[in-house]
């Protein structure tokens, strides 16, 4: 298996394969981007041991946040184990973990779709990254 790109809490940097780098920026609407994807798990880091909760500012978020994450979470679990067709790379049903970077990159490169989908997730994307990529998203 290839890998495409790591990073660790004790890293502090990202290890990223160059051709999975320009596949990801040759579409910047398909959902897929090992930059985000990595970026996603440094910012989990930031407040411990990745869990797919990254730093939040106030404990009503972090409550907000886990109950939308879990039933996301879960969502993609039982789509992917019934063969339902995903917006969300169904890699993100491997833990909340890869949920979380699955998410950034569909936040980013799909918005339009993720919020028309997952609102309350694309919501908390939002307020999390401060930004709605809605407003300049390539997406078709």
């Amino acid at each position: 298996m290839t890998r495409l790109g790591e990073t660790g809490r004790r890293m502090g940097s990202l290890v990223l394969s160059w051709d999975a780098v320009k596949a990801g920026a040759a579409d910047p609407s398909d959902g897929k981007n090992v930059v985000l994807h990595e970026f996603a798990h440094q910012l989990d880091y930031e407040n411990s041991a990745a869990d797919g909760v990254p730093e939040l500012a106030t404990r009503e978020q972090q409550l907000v946040w886990s109950e939308v994450m879990t039933t996301e979470f879960a969502s993609l679990r039982a789509a992917h184990e019934t063969g339902i067709a995903t917006l969300l790379d169904t890699y993100g049903a491997t833990d909340p973990v890869e949920f979380f970077a699955v998410s950034t990159e569909a936040f980013f490169e799909r918005p339009r779709a993720l919020r028309a989908r997952h609102p309350k997730l694309y919501a908390e994307l939002h307020k999390y990254f401060r930004q709605d990529p809605v407003e300049y998203s390539a997406e078709r």
